[in-house]
């Protein structure tokens, strides 16, 4: 390197460090001034509330309508049969095998029942204090929470929790009259879960058909399938046609 580069790489570092820290020219002291104060940083957390995927944020006049029939006590694959081209049969006894197989190491799975109960309860928590819903559970025979919608509010969220871990799984689905419960009491907004077919009181064609009606007169249905054996063509069709969200897990 040549002296004069030199010395002018060196004179232009000094300036630049007596810019940043302030120099003196001539007597007067030139002091950099203060860096620019730090933009004003605005948090806004945002709570969701969602069940199983489907969001719920100012949900009103919301019911759960959710599957208690025996196969609810089998643990879920993770995926609906039909998506790999399973038969019913096929899915259910893949269902049995991992439920077995969970038992056999000491640490099952929880039961697609038991999943949907917490996943509800956790939903609840998060409703806020007014929020107008209710709860139908069904297998052969049908449990209500309250025959007309409810509110939720401090008095009642323990009582709402009791009812829920109390449920058991049963028989078949009979998914049509827990459907028609939920619009006598006046759902605007129905969150329909299942792991089957509609088999008892009515199937998936007049399940769809009755849905219809409602659909209508501005019901939405949102729907989450869980296990293989689900009716997945039948929950995408109803949330699609009503405008709602299906989950398939």
């Amino acid at each position: 390197m040549r002296v004069s580069h030199l010395v002018t790489v060196v004179a232009t570092t000094l300036l630049a460090t007596a810019c940043t820290a302030g120099f003196q020219t001539g007597g007067l002291v030139r002091v950099a001034g203060p860096p620019p104060p730090a933009a004003a940083v605005s948090v806004h957390a945002e709570i969701r509330i969602d069940f199983f995927g489907v969001p719920l944020d100012d949900a009103q006049d919301v019911v759960f309508v959710l599957d208690r029939s025996g196969s609810m006590s089998l643990v879920s694959a993770g995926f609906a049969g039909q998506q790999v081209g399973m038969s019913e049969t096929e899915s259910a006894l893949v269902s049995l095998g991992g439920t077995l197989a969970n038992k056999a190491v000491g640490k099952p799975l929880p039961s697609k029942l038991e999943a949907a109960k917490e996943e509800l309860i956790d939903t609840l928590r998060a409703m806020p204090d007014g929020t107008r819903f209710d709860v139908i559970f069904f297998d052969d025979d049908i449990l209500m929470l309250s025959p007309t919608m409810m509110v939720l509010g401090p008095d009642t969220r323990a009582d709402i929790e009791g009812f829920i871990r109390g449920v058991r799984p049963g028989g078949s689905t009979a998914a049509v009259p827990a459907l028609d419960l939920a619009y006598q009491i006046g759902a605007a907004r129905v969150v329909l879960l299942s792991d089957g077919l509609a088999n008892n009181g009515g199937d998936g064609d007049e399940l769809l058909d009755r849905a219809r009606g409602q659909i209508a007169r501005g019901v939405r249905f949102d729907t989450v399938g869980i296990g293989l054996d689900q009716d997945a063509a039948l929950l995408q069709t109803l949330a699609a046609e009503s405008g709602g969200m299906a989950v398939l897990r």
